[in-house]
């Protein structure tokens, strides 16, 4: 009989007596998580992790003494571990987030703007789901530039182009995605002929940042969607977070529908399956679909539709993921066109298109 596997200590670093509690309380729902201290600043918090070695850590982006991004990055540094972000639904709070996720942050949870059931119950969910694919990751990916990973793309049977013209690129991706998006979006040229929408699992209010980051970067326009848009070529629309993003035809156009309701029932808002299942509809085979890193199965669906309908599809190979679910499900469903490591998904989507 096989004995059961150890449980994942967690380490909390919150300046709030009372977060710190409600976490604890939070994790203990789970009886594969223990938590194995907490910390009350940044600095208290790298020696307790010295001391404690937890699987992952839960960390507050603002503290006295040493707060959040000034921690990461010694932990980052010296002693790689996987740290979760709580962060407060804020502008700041969402810049701040983002520059800890280029740190080598994993992942990002938003902190309950009310004190409502409902929102500790999303939390508590959303944090010990992240929690557990926290501690599947090897800390030694955690930080290290995707440019430095292997890129050496491995398609099964040879290299395989889409047998349509297409008409619109879609991106979906999740943990590890607002850093992956860096690698590849500055790749695509200010001359590329078609639009890109993209579909990042974040907390509301966190895509708007995004998008401004990603446009400082890129020599494409980058912007968050709007309900109604038209979508243009040369221009990126990171779909908002908190809401769901299809793509719809008007008037032989295609153009945005975002809104409050889902097509069917979905934890992720934006979901990617949402996003890819409208374009299987109004785009059809004219469809590039990219999914990259990301807990789960979002995307697969309606990979599946695009696919049927002539559409193209690349996948993020494993050994660039930082989490190897998402492009796993396109890939073990016999979806994925083109298999390709994050450093060449951005060449890779400019020979796609272009012709290159």
């Amino acid at each position: 009989m096989s004995s059961a596997p150890s449980p994942i200590g967690v380490l909390i670093v919150d300046d709030s007596p009372f977060m710190r509690l409600a976490l604890q309380k939070v994790l203990g729902l789970d009886s594969r998580l223990k938590v194995l201290g907490s910390a009350g600043d940044g600095k208290e918090g790298i020696a307790k992790l010295r001391a404690l070695h937890p699987r992952v850590v839960t960390m507050d982006v603002e503290m006295p003494v040493m707060d959040g991004l000034q921690a990461l990055d010694e932990i980052m540094r010296w002693q790689p571990t996987p740290v979760i972000m709580l962060s407060a639904l804020t502008t700041e709070g969402a810049r701040a987030t983002l520059k800890a996720l280029e740190l080598g942050a994993f992942d990002v949870v938003a902190k309950p703007t009310g004190s409502s059931g409902r929102d500790l119950a999303a939390m508590s969910r959303d944090l010990i789901e992240k929690v557990k694919a926290a501690a599947e990751v090897d800390p030694a990916r955690l930080g290290v530039s995707p440019g430095r990973r292997p890129s050496t793309e491995v398609p099964a049977n040879g290299v395989p182009h889409p047998q349509y013209p297409v008409e619109v690129v879609a991106i979906g991706t999740s943990t590890g995605g607002p850093t992956a998006l860096q690698t590849v979006l500055p790749r695509l040229p200010g001359n590329f002929p078609v639009p890109v929408v993209v579909a990042q699992h974040m907390p509301p209010g966190f895509t708007g940042p995004l998008a401004q980051r990603l446009n400082g970067i890129c020599s494409l326009e980058v912007r968050e969607g709007g309900d109604g848009e038209i979508l243009r070529a040369g221009i990126i629309y990171v779909a908002p977070a908190g809401k769901q993003t299809q793509v719809v035809r008007r008037a032989g156009r295609l153009g945005l529908a975002i809104g409050e309701e889902s097509p069917f029932p979905t934890l992720y808002h934006p979901s990617v399956d949402v996003l890819f299942l409208s374009l299987a509809r109004e785009a059809g085979r004219g469809t590039l679909g990219v999914v990259m890193t990301g807990m789960g199965r979002d995307g697969a669906e309606g990979m599946k539709q695009i696919k049927a309908l002539g559409g193209f599809a690349i996948a993020e190979a494993e050994e660039s993921c930082v989490v190897y679910g998402m492009p796993r499900a396109l890939v073990e469903g016999g979806l994925a066109d083109r298999v390709t490591p994050l450093g060449e998904i951005g060449r890779t989507i400019v020979e796609c298109v272009m012709g290159r």
